[in-house]
């Protein structure tokens, strides 16, 4: 890697992100500047550590040294580029070759040291444009990164924790997003007053709007979504079609973003609205509110189903319109799904149905995948008196009002519960959690194929009293589909054309399950538990290797072939991960892997 000029390595003055941000809350939020300025060193340091960290995970270096503790830890890295090197502190080192880092980044050269204080310098630091052609657009999304988080932050000081609801609380108190991305605050495309009508963490109410959209020009399985779920808004719009002059049986009701309504339809559909294809509804709207995914809306009035809505603007590593082939499988999946769970016995495991979707038909790739909505099952009526729904995202997050994060707090719940002392009772927990997810996740992709995408953004696991009741995954839009092991099963699904989540591939259907739920979900909860009381990683990686090998001991008996092509996949020495920075880095939609050590291996070959 070369070397790059350096400019304002301080970074004492506001950062072009974080100056439109201030500008925006000093015209129309006064009340949070003080909280703003307040958090710019926290925002900042969120993102520079995200990407710190990422960078040593992914071995995005060519030269380095390390430092070890006495206890023979590591405790630093120095990577070394020509006339100059940069200093990481390490707090601690987990499975997948997860470096935490900690306290000042320092660029040293023969001048002396001096700190980093954002993850756009360090980026400028690291890489060149030679290399990595998208650096520049990648330093942009980290500096708005930054100041999202930094308004985040001060949203979260000025509204308290807020007063504890429902599941939607929780889906609300995801201040840092995705807990490995660089990229994990970036909302480009939208103003900061846009992020903050519109972010969950602010908690605002706000209007789903509806287009009315001509039949011939839509695709979908099921044409009368919205008046089977939202009678009275349908009704709405068909009376405002016939009050401007169109015959509403010639349409279909689509439910739109407000922000997509606003800033997107009228220039991608400007054509199909003028000759009357697309007709933009002004007098029906639904109040709603974000989840934790900042596209996915529930009605204010707990009646309904959650809407998952396009929006043409990007956040962490992907603009968040929905493709056609998401919409169209929507109930394809739930049907394939529903027809599973028949026949397997899946204790506290339930997906939240998907109950169909649609999309403007077009082969314009920008038509198609704009004016797009699919509706999902509301959790609310599944829980019971004292449950708490608690999005994955959220486990991570600080637990309003207490100490640690919101796992650590279920955690500790249940040691007084079950009255154990902390370092045993995490073991117990954390084997609960484990046999509740773990068994189906793998049925799924040894019987019949099926690897859902079951990271922590897809998870709602629900604790009563500290332990784990039950657990829901959600959206299957990222899941794959290996068709050999479908067909064998004597299932054959409809699959749209064109749909990247069917494979003939069992190495793409292996990587998507391991990397999400055992990289991106149980990593983390273990790494939370570690944190929390002290007991070695492997104690936990050792109940994964256990329940692994129970499950696959009894699907061999099922179907013995699948089974030990599976047991070897989970217990090979290294695994691939995905380099997150690495792709943005890129700026291409290809995923990049990187090699790392697998916490499941146990000396086989």
């Amino acid at each position: 890697m070369m070397s790059r000029p350096i400019k304002s390595l301080s970074g004492e003055k506001l950062l072009e992100e974080e100056r439109k941000c201030l500008q925006f809350l000093e015209s129309d939020e006064p009340a949070y500047v003080p909280g703003f300025l307040r958090f710019i060193s926290a925002g900042r340091s969120g993102i520079l550590h995200k990407l710190a960290s990422a960078v040593l995970r992914e071995g995005l270096y060519d030269r380095s040294s390390e430092e070890y503790g006495d206890d023979g830890s590591l405790i630093g890295k120095t990577l070394h580029f020509p006339g100059y090197s940069v200093v990481f502190p390490v707090r601690a080192v987990y499975a997948f070759n997860r470096i935490e880092t900690t306290g000042t980044i320092t660029y040293v050269d023969s001048k002396g040291e001096t700190p980093v204080r954002t993850a756009s310098t360090l980026a400028g630091l690291l890489f060149t444009e030679e290399e990595y052609p998208n650096l520049s657009y990648f330093q942009k999304e980290l500096d708005n990164g930054t100041a999202n988080l930094s308004l985040a932050y001060a949203g979260r000081a000025v509204q308290g924790g807020g007063k504890r609801k429902d599941h939607l609380f929780f889906e609300q108190q995801v201040t840092e997003g995705h807990h490995l991305h660089p990229g994990a605050k970036t909302r480009l495309g939208l103003s900061y007053k846009d992020s903050f009508r519109y972010s969950p963490e602010f908690g605002h109410t706000f209007p789903v709007r509806f287009a009315a959209v001509r039949k011939e020009r839509w695709t979908s399985r099921e044409q009368s979504l919205l008046y089977t779920h939202f009678p009275e808004c349908y009704r709405k719009s068909e009376e405002e079609l016939k009050r401007s002059g169109y015959e509403s049986s010639d349409f279909v009701i689509v439910p739109v973003h407000e922000w997509q309504f606003i800033h997107a339809l009228p220039s991608i559909y400007e054509k199909e609205i003028i000759d009357g294809t697309v007709v933009l509804l002004e007098d029906v709207s639904l109040p709603v509110k974000a989840t934790s995914s900042f596209r996915t809306l529930v009605p204010v009035s707990g009646e309904g189903p959650a809407l998952k809505l396009a929006v043409n603007s990007q956040m962490t590593s992907t603009v968040r319109s929905i493709s056609p082939q998401t919409a169209g499988n929507a109930r394809v999946v739930s049907e394939l799904l529903h027809s599973i769970f028949e026949q397997e016995s899946f204790s506290g495991f339930t997906p939240l149905y998907e109950l169909g979707g649609g999309s403007f038909a077009s082969d314009d790739n920008l038509k198609k995948r704009n004016l797009t909505m699919l509706l999902r099952e509301n959790i609310t009526p599944y829980l019971e008196e004292g449950e708490e729904a608690i999005a994955g995202m959220a486990l991570y997050a600080k637990e309003p009002g207490g100490e640690g994060t919101i796992l650590q707090a279920r955690f500790r719940q249940y040691a007084a519960e079950k009255r154990l002392p902390e370092c045993e009772a995490a073991s117990a927990f954390f084997r609960d959690y484990a046999r509740t997810v773990l068994p189906p996740y793998l049925t799924l992709m040894t019987k019949y194929g099926v690897a859902l995408e079951g990271h922590l953004q897809n998870s709602v696991p629900v604790f009563k009293n500290g332990s784990i009741t039950r657990f829901f995954f959600r959206d299957w839009g990222g899941s794959r589909f290996y068709e050999a092991r479908l067909n064998d099963r004597g299932l054959y699904p409809e699959f749209m054309k064109g749909s990247v989540s069917v494979t003939k591939d069992a190495a793409s259907m292996h990587h998507k399950l391991y990397y999400s739920v055992f990289q991106n979900h149980l990593g983390e909860i273990i790494r939370q538990l570690v944190e929390a009381t002290g007991v070695g990683e492997m104690e936990f990686w050792s109940i994964v290797r256990e329940i692994c090998s129970e499950t696959c001991g009894r699907l061999a008996t099922e179907v013995p072939e699948q089974a030990e092509t599976d047991r070897k996949f989970l217990k090979q020495k290294t695994v691939m991960h995905k380099s997150l920075t690495k792709m943005r880095l890129y700026g291409e939609k290809e995923e990049w892997f990187s090699e790392v050590s697998n916490p499941l291996y146990e000396g086989e070959e």
